[in-house]
Parts: C-alpha cells; structure tokens; sequence
C-alpha cells in the first residue's frame, strides 16, 4: 500500500466515524420510540384488573397512549 493511500485512509477515518455516531444514535431512537410504542400497545390490551395490579389506571395508559410515540 503507497504512502498516499494510507494517508487518505486516516483523514476518511474521522468522518466515517462522525457517520457511525449519527447512525448509530439515530438506530438507538429508533428503537427506543419503537420499544415506547410497543410498551403502549401492550399496556392497552390488560385489562383493569392487571392494570390496577401494576398501578396504572385505564385513564393513564388511554392518555399516555395518545400521546406521539416519540415522546417517552
């Protein structure tokens, strides 16, 4: 490998690692607002007995779950 083509190697590696990051945090909320959207649907389906065990009343989960599901 020429002397050149390591040295054009190193200054890609900065950016390329800037778009990892990006990648790599927009992957992460991504999966966090689906993980948020998930927990609702599956509060939604207990019924009132299950929800009164955990400590949540209907009212609670109907108003968190008409929230966006981006907002955690």
């Amino acid at each position: 490998m020429s002397q050149s083509a390591v040295q054009e190697a190193s200054r890609a590696s900065p950016a390329a690692g800037m778009h990892r990051r990006i990648v790599g945090r927009w992957y992460r909320t991504l999966a966090s607002w689906l993980n948020h959207r998930r927990l609702l649907q599956d509060l939604s389906s207990l019924d009132d007995r299950l929800l009164d065990d955990v400590g949540i009343s209907r009212e609670d989960v109907l108003w968190r779950a008409g929230e966006p599901f981006w907002r955690p």
